[in-house]
């Protein structure tokens, strides 16, 4: 029995730095309903502030702990890659990256917004100020995770709430692609989301453009062709 230890062992960390996702949200109790917007969360700069203070635009949250190793890191990279893609962080949306892990210090949090050079303005690297404030946050998204050593399984998330912090919906896994993240944002905005398979219309109606535009060109060039082949 001694001997199977450090293989249990190994499968925990493994499961908790790659495969697992955790228990994940169940949508049917949480979408629609409100994150109360009374909690209170600190940034890397050490400013307090309540949720309710980013009313007005839609929030992605993108929960983490700093000392992981593998799903925390790609989910932020991901972002970093997409975000952009979608508009400006405290323009046209706020992003909180937010550890949820309760041993995480202000020094932890600083220290990830530097690795990922990460503004901490319209994207805030932030910390719940109480235990009971992270859970009241945790529970409000019903984000659940599980201790393994010194790691964590965890869903690997990111949540989306309306300017009224309502829950609007959810995105999973850890590459997050920049249709899926821009039709979120839409929903939680309140607009019209865009038609599955858009991706596949975009491409279309890209090809029906160059086609078109490639027939004009040849059409022009052949007129000025016609006119220089014409006697003076």
């Amino acid at each position: 029995m001694i001997f199977l230890l450090p293989f249990l062992f190994f499968i925990n960390f493994l499961f908790a730095q790659t495969g697992s996702t955790g228990i994940p949200p169940n949508e049917a109790k949480t979408l629609g309903t409100y994150v109360p917007g009374d909690i209170t969360l600190v940034d890397s700069y050490s400013n307090e502030f309540k949720l309710e203070d980013l009313k007005g635009k839609p929030i992605i949250i993108s929960p983490i702990y700093t000392t992981c190793r593998a799903a925390c890191p790609l989910i932020t990279k991901s972002l970093i890659k997409v975000i952009p893609k979608v508009g400006i962080p405290g323009k046209d949306f706020w992003v909180l990256t937010l550890t949820f892990d309760p041993k995480d210090s202000l020094e932890n949090i600083k220290k990830f917004q530097r690795e990922y050079k990460i503004d901490g303005k319209g994207w805030k690297v932030v910390m719940a100020k109480t235990k009971k404030d992270l859970f009241r946050l945790l529970d409000a998204i019903d984000f659940r995770f599980m201790t393994a050593g010194n790691d964590y399984i965890h869903p690997n998330l990111i949540v989306l709430l309306s300017p009224n912090l309502q829950i609007k919906s959810y995105l999973y896994g850890v590459n997050y692609d920049y249709l899926e993240l821009l039709n979120a944002l839409r929903i939680a905005k309140g607009e019209i989301a865009l038609p599955e398979g858009f991706r596949s219309y975009l491409f279309i109606i890209g090809m029906v453009g160059v086609v078109a535009t490639t027939i004009y060109l040849m059409y022009i060039l052949n007129r000025i062709l016609q006119r220089r082949k014409k006697p003076a």
